[in-house]
């Protein structure tokens, strides 16, 4: 029964993450992008390095793929200067990249329809909730 969650959690994130994916590829986005764009979405202007943490990448990987969202004209950055004088980037979407960032909400949403198109309204909420004390508990346990 142990092995059955996490290989049922797996394979829920495999087939969302697979048709997500494939999506995120007709619109020209490689693996991460999508997540930039969600985030920025919302905090639009936010520095590059908090960027790499909410995004769960290293600082290296997060400057690789803004060159490649910069090149695609997704995005562009703004030298703002933080405490002792240090040179940082925030980063703004374009025209463009909200319209991408827009059209990855779509897809999300989209899935999440799919996902839950035979799951009731409570059922929905009752997994959700789950889902979220079972983080909580992983998280909490992690910290300890």
């Amino acid at each position: 029964m142990e092995a059955y969650f996490y290989q049922a959690l797996l394979g829920l994130s495999d087939a969302h993450r697979g048709y997500c994916t494939r999506r995120f590829a007709a619109l020209g986005l490689s693996a991460g992008q999508p997540k930039i764009l969600s985030v920025l979405q919302s905090s639009e202007g936010i520095l590059q390095k908090e960027l790499a943490a909410r995004c769960h990448v290293e600082p290296a990987t997060m400057t690789v793929l803004l060159q490649n969202m910069e090149k695609k004209e997704l995005i562009w950055k703004k030298t703002t200067h933080v405490s002792g004088g240090k040179r940082a980037y925030g980063i703004y979407l374009t025209e463009q990249g909200r319209d991408a960032a827009e059209h990855v909400m779509e897809i999300t949403m989209e899935a999440e329809r799919i996902c839950f198109q035979d799951v009731t309204d409570v059922e929905k909420d009752v997994f959700l909730t789950q889902m979220r004390k079972l983080r909580k508990n992983l998280t909490d346990a992690g910290e300890a």
